[in-house]
């Protein structure tokens, strides 16, 4: 500041410099990209670093989703603003500068937030969100009316004067190019996808009712040696959902579901969907919490092999034992006949079944079904019916010790391995090999499905890698995931009872049918693209071959 230089002057000497605005603009496209880069400097790996943009984004786009008419009514506000900003422009009456500065930064905040949607739309979202790009591009429309003012051609041909107006003109219409898609949800013409199944598979779980316990088990003291802090706070325990079952039910067992978790999502409240529909249909379901951040000792030399579906990470081992110590606290709590007070009240005469057994998981806990395969079998579980669901599945151990024996297997045994077609984080080999486990199994009890994306209407349907978390429960979800597991549930909650009439149902849809495959219509009579199965897909599927190198 001179000498005899007040605040407001100093302010009208850097605001008038030609190289105030475009400072300001590049400070608002850091600002919107500051946490991923942080995150990313600090040492964290690129999905770690953006992982808190790409959750806001996902929470963003479905409030977006949830009240259409609020948002329809905010931009509404939002375009009137700018038209009466505009209206002062024609009457001559000029924005303050520090107006100007504000729009000019919050123009290069959002272009900045535009730029990481792309980005993330590109490697994770493939399309999936189509109003919050509408929302940027209508903030974005309005910012450069109310700073730039109409677009036009300057009658002066001074160079500096045609960038900045030509500059301007693109991102004008770059702004109705993100606005335009929305246009036809936002007014309600867009197609709309099937509403939830109303009646059966798919349809709000049920018939009973169910109520959660949580038990705490105490992880060996290896793998608490190894614990990162970002888990610190985590109680890892086995929530067990029950279904509260009338006295007069004639069957006194019902059957066991364990399911584990995807890595770094220890959160019940992800899998309440999931576990309802497996619940409310008679079984009992115990969610493992297992620890994903763990720092065990590589040894130098350390050769990663990650091939054929599997790996040779010493974090399967440790996790290993984890699953070790949960399954005997699920087997101390609510399996003997000593079995918890909490569980006892809520079961009465009724007891659980493991003879009859589900077993499922999502992302890493989908491959870590063959930890808990490997610890059911030992213990004589799932020795009558099985049935196995991998949703998404990633890499399973490759150690010797963690192997299940396979021999075991029951009859009656039946396998889902599920996967989006636009599942950006885990490749379709994993599931690809995890089916080829199972060959010695019928073909037509082990199928590889996958999820097709149709980007037809509004919401669109996208199969994601995260379709079978409650963040994300839409009506793919609900046609692709959900009925499934109402089917998985239903096959092996009757052949528990004896029920060979539901067991037949059920059996329908769960194997290359019509009633598995087909996902509906949208609002205009068109067919929603239907499951994909494949059977034995490394042999038999071209479109795999590159999985056998």
């Amino acid at each position: 500041m001179e000498e005899g230089e007040g605040v407001p002057q100093l302010w009208e000497r850097i605001s008038s410099n030609g190289y105030f605005l475009p400072l300001i603009f590049l400070l608002g496209i850091l600002a919107s990209i500051f946490e991923p880069v942080f995150r990313l400097l600090s040492g964290k790996g690129i999905s770690d670093a953006i992982w808190p943009n790409a959750y806001r984004t996902l929470l963003w786009t479905m409030g977006l989703r949830s009240d259409i008419f609020l948002f329809t009514l905010s931009m509404s506000i939002l375009l009137l603003l700018t038209f009466l900003v505009l209206q002062r422009q024609l009457k001559g009456i000029e924005n303050p500068r520090w107006a100007n500065a504000i729009g000019v930064f919050l123009i290069g905040f959002v272009l900045g937030y535009i730029g990481l949607f792309f980005a993330l739309d590109t490697y994770y979202l493939r399309g999936a969100f189509l109003l919050l790009p509408t929302l940027y591009g209508f903030i974005l429309l309005s910012l450069l009316l109310m700073v730039g003012g109409f677009p036009h051609v300057p009658r002066e041909r001074k160079p500096l004067l045609l960038t900045k107006h030509t500059t301007h003109i693109i991102g004008v219409f770059f702004a109705a190019w993100l606005v335009m898609p929305g246009i036809p949800a936002l007014i309600g013409i867009a197609p709309s996808p099937p509403p939830a199944p109303s009646i059966g598979y798919g349809a709000e779980p049920g018939p009973f009712e169910t109520s959660l316990s949580i038990h705490p088990y105490t992880l060996p003291q290896e793998v608490e040696e190894i614990r990162d802090d970002v888990e610190k706070d985590i109680v890892f325990s086995v929530y067990l959902t029950l279904p509260i079952l009338p006295d007069d039910v004639p069957n006194q067992t019902l059957p066991l579901a364990v399911l584990s978790h995807g890595w770094g999502y220890p959160t019940y409240g992800e899998y309440t969907d999931w576990i309802a529909h497996l619940s409310a249909k008679g079984m009992a379901v115990a969610f493992i919490q297992y620890p994903s951040y763990i720092n065990p000792d590589i040894e130098d030399g350390f050769d990663a092999v990650d091939e054929y579906g599997a790996s040779n990470w010493p974090h399967h081992l440790y996790r290993a034992q984890a699953f070790q110590a949960a399954f005997d606290e699920l087997e101390m709590v609510a399996l003997l006949e000593n079995r918890s007070a909490e569980v006892d009240a809520v079961l009465g005469n009724h007891t659980i079944d493991p003879s009859h057994l589900w077993l499922g998981g999502h992302s890493l806990g989908g491959a870590y079904v063959f930890l808990s395969l490997h610890e059911s079998l030992e213990r004589q579980w799932g020795n009558e019916t099985l049935f196995i669901d991998m949703e998404s599945p990633w890499t399973r151990p490759n150690h010797p010790e963690l192997q299940p024996n396979m021999s075991r297997l029951p009859n009656s045994t039946m396998v889902h391995i599920a996967k989006g077609v636009d599942d950006m984080t885990v490749d379709s080999c994993y599931s690809v090999h995890h089916q080829a486990m199972f060959s010695m199994l019928p073909q037509e009890h082990v199928l590889f499905i996958e999820l097709q994306s149709d980007l037809y209407g509004f919401p669109r349907l996208v199969g994601s890698h995260y379709l079978p978390t409650d963040s994300v429960h839409d009506t793919l979800a609900d046609w692709g995931v959900y009925r499934r597991i109402d089917a998985q549930a239903d096959w092996v909650v009757a052949r528990s009872r004896g029920d060979v009439f539901t067991e037949s149902w059920a059996y329908e849809h769960l194997i290359d049918s019509p009633l598995l495959t087909n996902m509906g219509q949208w609002s205009d009579g068109e067919d929603v693209r239907p499951l994909l199965i494949h059977h034995e897909a490394l042999i038999t599927n071209d479109n795999f071959s590159y999985c056998k190198t």
